[in-house]
C-alpha cells in the first residue's frame, strides 16, 4: 500500500468519524443526556478537519516526492531560494548542504505531529459526547512520546538572512534551523500542556469533562501550530534537496568535479560539464520514469552509454 493510499484511508476514517459524531448528536438533540453539540457544527468540524487532511496529502506530493522531479525556480545569482545561487556554488557545496537537510528531517516529523493531532481531537470528540476518555487517554500518551523527539532535532545560531555567494552553507543552514526552532518551540508548548494540564484530568478517579474539554481544544490549537511548522521544516528540507539535486541546464564547464559526490545529480540535453566529463556522466547516469529527457547519476558508471531519449 502507498503512502498516498494511507493517506485516503485516514481521510475516510476521518470523515466516517465525524459522520458518526454528526449523526449521534443529531439524534442527541431530540432530548436526554449528555448535552448535544450542534450538529452543523460538528459539519463545520468535519469539512475543517478534510481540509486539513488534504493540505498535508497535498503538501507531501508536491513537497517529498516533488524532490525526485523538481520544478524550476525563477532567479539567478542571489536571487531568492537556494536555487537561485550559481549552479557551481550549490554543487561545491551539496554533500555539506544535504546532510544539513537529512539532520533536521530525521523522520516523518509532519506524521508524529500529525498523530497527536489526532489523538487530541479523539479525545475532543469523546469528551464532547459524553464517553469515557479511556483509549484516548493511551493514544495521547504514545502521542506525547513521539513528540519527544521532535526536540532532538539540531539547533543552530539564526544568521542573517542576506547571506550570497559563498556564504551558501550557512544560508541553507540558516533556513532549515530557523523553521526547526519554530517546530521545536510550538512541540515544547504542546507536550507541556499535555504532561501538565491534560494527562493529570484524566488520570482523575471522576474526569470532569468540561474541564478537560477545555485544555484538549487548547493542545489541539497548539498541535496546529505545530503541524504547520513541521509542513513548512518539510519544504525548506525539500528546497534544500532540490538544489543538491537538479542542475538541469546549467553549465558546469567551469567546475572542478574532481572529488565531488555527484550520485542523485539530475541533469538534461541542456547541462553543460567540463571537458572529459561528458562521456563519464553519460556512463554514470540513468534514465528516470518520471520525466522524459531527464537523467540521474548513480553511485557507480555503467559498462556503456545510457539509452534515453534526448
Amino acid at each position: 500500500m502507498t503512502r498516498g493510499d494511507e493517506r485516503l484511508d485516514a481521510l475516510l476514517a476521518a470523515a466516517h468519524h465525524g459522520l458518526g459524531i454528526a449523526v449521534y448528536d443529531g439524534l442527541m438533540s431530540q432530548g436526554g443526556p449528555p448535552e448535544p453539540r450542534d450538529p452543523d457544527r460538528a459539519l463545520g468540524l468535519l469539512l475543517a478537519a478534510a481540509h486539513r487532511q488534504t493540505l498535508s496529502a497535498v503538501v507531501r506530493r508536491t513537497g517529498r516526492r516533488g524532490s525526485a522531479a523538481p520544478t524550476r525556480r525563477p532567479g539567478g545569482p542571489g536571487g531568492n531560494g537556494l536555487m537561485g545561487h550559481p549552479a557551481a556554488v550549490r554543487l561545491k557545496y551539496r554533500e555539506q548542504t544535504l546532510r544539513v537537510a537529512r539532520a533536521h528531517w530525521p523522520q516523518e516529523l509532519d506524521d508524529t505531529v500529525h498523530r497527536a493531532l489526532e489523538a487530541v481531537r479523539e479525545l475532543t470528540a469523546r469528551l464532547a459526547a459524553g464517553r469515557p476518555p479511556d483509549s484516548a487517554r493511551a493514544a495521547l500518551a504514545r502521542a506525547g512520546e513521539e513528540l519527544e523527539r521532535v526536540l532532538s532535532l539540531p539547533r543552530a545560531p539564526r544568521l542573517p538572512a542576506a547571506l550570497t555567494g559563498y556564504d551558501y552553507p550557512e544560508l541553507a543552514q540558516a533556513l532549515l534551523a530557523g523553521r526547526a526552532a519554530r517546530l521545536m518551540d510550538e512541540t515544547r508548548a504542546s507536550l507541556a500542556l499535555l504532561e501538565a494540564e491534560l494527562l493529570p484530568r484524566l488520570d482523575e478517579g471522576d474526569v470532569s469533562f468540561a474541564g478537560a474539554l477545555e485544555v484538549a481544544e487548547d493542545l489541539a490549537g497548539d498541535l496546529e501550530l505545530a503541524y504547520r511548522s513541521a509542513l513548512s521544516l518539510l519544504s525548506a528540507v525539500t528546497e534544500a534537496e532540490e538544489a543538491g539535486h537538479d542542475f538541469r541546464g546549467a553549465d558546469l564547464r567551469e567546475v572542478v568535479l574532481d572529488g565531488v559526490g555527484l550520485a542523485g545529480v539530475r541533469w538534461d540535453a541542456g547541462t553543460r560539464w567540463p571537458p572529459g566529463w561528458e562521456e563519464r556522466m553519460w556512463r554514470a547516469s540513468a534514465a528516470t520514469d518520471d520525466e522524459l529527457g531527464v537523467l540521474v547519476v548513480g553511485p557507480e558508471p555503467h559498462g556503456s552509454a545510457v539509452a534515453a531519449d534526448l
